[in-house]
């Protein structure tokens, strides 16, 4: 897929409004690169609201963008301002919920890292069991890690290039499998079929891409191959958590906060408050002690969250 040129990302954060980086974070070295990516969170979230976005080139030009498209973002704007910012997938969430989700895992030169999260509003996030790449001897691979072996890792980074590219072409291929199934029609199956296997050779093993290539084959009738497929995407404890994994309303429905214009700020409380940032659910008392107001406003503001969602 045809990468996007450095002129079309010049021309569309053109658009942006781009507060001035503060001087103390504007330096390339030490903590100041996790404060700078702070800011570029903040720069992100101000510009590009939730959407149905995944590839770059539509993020920049729609301003919106799913999990996805928000880590692609903030990865290719990272490199401009001298950040390690990679991509990396959330195989269960911080409730514990099998997901397919992305997000960012941001380094500083000292070894500290966190994740950030713009789909679910977090800076800094815990979800319980990640997938990245993991240096062994002189080599990286790519494996699916619980947090307690995340923190006791000394080096991980982001899936590379082409694992990213492998999971865009099985996003469209569950496009054409949908519509082959709903339609009988072979044609999209096929689609589905050549997407799924573009996957599979990018990003190889990917259990997700064998999973649904096989529903694809038994559509089409290749018993056979779906067979084959199946038992790929099954082979293993890693890979049957990830083909368990399946989108919940409440997590979609986070688009509904940027298209009722909820303020960032009252985003966040509201977050807060529902457990998308901490994985469980915050009462009033620590959420007002957390930004430091009263709690009545803090009630007050998730009201109005609410009562905008639910219109």
């Amino acid at each position: 897929m045809p990468e996007v040129s450095p002129e079309e990302i010049n021309e569309a954060i053109s658009r942006w409004e781009m507060p001035e980086m503060p001087e103390y974070i504007a330096e390339s070295q030490g903590e100041t690169q996790l404060a700078r990516s702070n800011w570029l969170y903040d720069v992100v979230r101000q510009n590009v609201k939730r959407g149905r976005f995944f590839q770059l080139r539509d993020v920049l030009y729609h301003q919106q963008a799913d999990c996805l498209g928000y880590a692609r973002l903030m990865s290719c704007l990272g490199k401009r301002f001298a950040l390690d910012i990679g991509i990396v997938e959330v195989v269960i969430d911080n409730r514990g919920r099998y997901v397919p989700h992305y997000v960012n895992l941001v380094k500083s030169p000292s070894g500290k890292r966190q994740f950030m999260d713009l789909w679910y509003g977090a800076k800094d996030i815990k979800h319980r069991r990640i997938g990245a790449q993991i240096r062994e001897g002189r080599r990286w691979r790519i494996k699916d890690l619980d947090w307690q072996e995340l923190e006791q890792l000394e080096d991980i980074k982001g899936l590379p290039p082409r694992s990213v590219e492998g999971i865009t072409h099985y996003i469209l291929g569950n496009r054409h499998l949908e519509k082959g199934i709903q339609d009988k029609n072979r044609k999209e199956l096929e689609c589905a079929i050549t997407h799924y296997t573009d996957a599979i050779n990018l990003y190889p093993g990917y259990a997700r891409a064998h999973f649904n290539r096989a529903i694809a084959y038994e559509n089409k009738g290749e018993y056979e191959k779906a067979t084959w497929d199946y038992a790929k995407a099954l082979r293993d404890e890693s890979s049957q958590l990830r083909v368990l994994a399946r989108e919940y309303e409440d997590v979609i429905g986070l688009i509904e906060l940027d298209s009722a214009n909820m303020g960032i700020r009252e985003q966040e409380i509201y977050l807060l408050w529902r457990g998308f940032i901490t994985g469980r659910e915050v009462p009033f008392t620590d959420v007002a002690r957390h930004f430091g107001i009263p709690e009545d406003k803090v009630s007050r503001i998730v009201s109005a969250v609410e009562a905008k969602l639910n219109r």
